[in-house]
């Protein structure tokens, strides 16, 4: 005998949550496993730049590759994710990231890294607007903030998974953690195409988000998506590109060999798991998305100064390197998350998430090789003035727009 909030469930009832539990679990393992696809690379990128003799510009322009196809992946596979058979192109698309991660296990040229990365980015950026337009559609009010939650902690627990993975064999040989990825990757492909079904609303649930798709004038909602686009473009050129060179710039601050380097790295995830808990907790006090952004990037960028000052100390950059963890992972989900599917009665979540995180990766195409760029030029303490700058300036252009929207109040979404 099955009991929520009190009430005995019959057998429709029961199926419901069953259904939307499975499409939970199965969109968290799909997304979960391509972050670690796709920071296999990152996790590694000491002991590549090291195996090919190359620097942090070159390094960087891998995921430069990866960050453009991906975020134009996402405009794309956002604008038709409904029109895709989800059970295949899923099982598909992680397939194929398997075998891509497979071949640079069995190592490749330098050269051709960054185009094997760019097919992968292709068939990831499958994943993310699918993961939530299933989840828009096949979960209920009464799960959804489980659903928010669970999807907002894939990216810290692939990126922390990862990262283990890769302390516990760089010593060894690095290439291991593409095999290991590889074989979680194909599993959870056959995962998906055996476990995926279309779940279902209670019926008058259904119906009731039908009726509020109507309501809502476009321009209302376009004008703060554009500024939470720029929010999310300027969130993850600071948190991608301070992650991908993590490694880097703490080997160059201690002087560390790689594994200890590695081991200082692998907590910071972690702290991109408590920013997921800050986001879901803070957004029940703070409901409005903009404002909850301004919060993150006040915070960020008195942390950002805190490394441009007493950057020479390991044990404050390392601290602080995971406070900004934390805080640029809030921000993100706030933005590719939390909104999405708050706004799912106004609008297809799977197409917001597709622009929005279309626009983050463009962040990160920018970052990854001007941050590499701007630290072989100028050292590292170029790159966080630059990031101090930045992450000022989205306080700034925040706190204008809610200037505007006190004689607007229909732009206060």
């Amino acid at each position: 005998m099955t009991f929520q909030g009190g009430k005995k469930l019959n057998s429709e009832e029961k199926s419901s949550i069953r259904a939307q539990y499975i499409s939970m679990i199965i969109c968290w393992l799909a997304y979960t496993s391509a972050c670690m696809a796709r920071f296999s690379y990152s996790a590694n990128i000491a002991s590549i730049e090291k195996d090919y003799n190359v620097g942090n510009a070159s390094a960087g322009l891998v995921m430069t590759f990866f960050a453009a196809a991906y975020g134009l992946g996402q405009f794309v596979h956002g604008a038709l994710c409904m029109r895709y058979p989800r059970k295949q192109i899923v099982s598909l698309a992680l397939f194929v990231v398997s075998l891509i991660n497979l071949s640079l296990f069995f190592g490749v040229p330098f050269g051709a890294i960054k185009y094997l990365w760019l097919v992968s980015a292709v068939f990831q950026s499958i994943l993310w607007p699918i993961s939530l337009q299933i989840i828009s559609e096949n979960v209920g009010e009464k799960l959804m903030p489980k659903a928010v939650f669970l999807m907002s902690t894939t990216t810290a627990l692939g990126t922390f998974t990862v990262y283990g993975i890769s302390t516990v064999f760089v010593e060894i040989n690095y290439r291991i953690t593409f095999a290991v990825c590889a074989a979680i990757l194909f599993a959870f492909a056959i995962i998906w195409y055996i476990c995926y079904k279309p779940g279902h609303f209670l019926k008058t649930e259904k119906e009731e988000q039908q009726n509020e798709n109507t309501n809502g004038k476009f321009l209302y909602i376009l004008i703060p998506v554009l500024l939470l686009g720029i929010f999310s473009l300027i969130t993850n050129f600071m948190k991608d590109g301070i992650q991908t060179f993590v490694p880097v710039i703490l080997k160059s601050i201690s002087k560390l060999p790689d594994s200890f380097s590695m081991m200082l790295t692998l907590v910071l995830p972690l702290f991109g798991i408590f920013g997921s808990m800050l986001a879901v907790n803070l957004n029940k006090k703070i409901p409005k998305v903009i404002p909850l952004c301004l919060f993150f990037f006040g915070a960020i960028s008195f942390f950002n100064a805190v490394v441009l000052f007493f950057g020479n100390n390991i044990f404050v950059t390392v601290l602080s390197f995971g406070i900004l963890e934390l805080l640029l992972h809030g921000s993100s989900i706030a933005i590719v998350s939390i909104f999405p599917l708050a706004m799912r009665k106004r609008m297809s979540s799977g197409a917001l998430a597709g622009l929005l995180n279309g626009a983050a990766y463009i962040g990160t195409a920018i970052s990854t090789y001007a941050l590499g760029k701007i630290a072989d030029v100028s050292g590292w303490s170029a790159v966080f003035a630059t990031l101090v700058g930045i992450s000022v300036s989205a306080f700034v252009l925040g706190g204008v727009y809610l200037v505007f929207t006190v004689k607007h109040k229909e732009l206060d979404i």
